[in-house]
């Protein structure tokens, strides 16, 4: 088992606590060495006292390890629409990491109600209300699964915009540890589309 230090800054806007990972790091040293590294960017700057260093223990390397996500600030675009209103809606939220899809790679973004979660036979889970973002292109579609009422994110990769939950959801798997780490997974997206023009090897050429 390794010991790791996850950088974290907190801080509130308009009366919500919001949280941010900056990355998780081998030392200490590089922990506030990030730290340096961020604290005077838009976003940053006017809440310096808002970073902490969190240790934990893992069996395994983490994914992208000593790697700062957030170099450039904060991404302050926001698609905003008036059409399609679902209960619960984390549009927002998705956007302050994803919209670099719309502005850059000229994704498209849509949300859908999918109704109560139901297994393939129609059983009702009793889980409340699934929701499923979406940013799409004609080569791959990303889907945000939202189980409201439990709070549970998962991330599906789909070759259409599908509006069937069971079909969304044999999807190609994000890696399983990004699923609410969205920095992290915000990153790893970028890294895979200037390196290879894929998102989790499913080719956009």
């Amino acid at each position: 088992m390794f010991h790791y230090y996850k950088v974290i800054h907190k801080y509130k806007l308009d009366n919500e606590d919001e949280t941010k990972e900056i990355g998780v790091f081998s030392s200490q040293e590089r922990a506030l060495e990030a730290i340096d590294k961020v604290k005077s960017k838009p976003g940053f700057a006017e809440y310096q006292d808002g970073f902490t260093i969190e240790k934990f223990f893992k069996l395994s390397k983490p994914l992208f390890l000593n790697n700062v996500f957030w170099s450039d600030g904060f991404d302050t675009y926001y698609f905003n629409r008036k059409s399609n209103v679902i209960c619960c809606d984390r549009e927002k939220d998705l956007m302050k990491h994803f919209a670099f899809l719309l502005t850059e790679h000229n994704f498209k973004f849509d949300k859908l109600e999918l109704g109560d979660m139901v297994d393939e036979n129609g059983k009702l889970w009793f889980y409340g209300p699934y929701n499923c973002y979406y940013f799409y292109n004609d080569k791959v579609c990303i889907n945000f699964m939202n189980l409201v009422q439990r709070g549970d994110w998962f991330v599906y990769m789909t070759k259409e915009v599908l509006s069937d939950q069971n079909l969304i959801n044999k999807g190609k798997e994000a890696p399983e540890e990004l699923w609410y780490r969205w920095p992290l997974l915000a990153a790893a997206i970028k890294e895979e589309l200037a390196k290879s023009n894929s998102i989790f090897g499913i080719p956009l050429d």
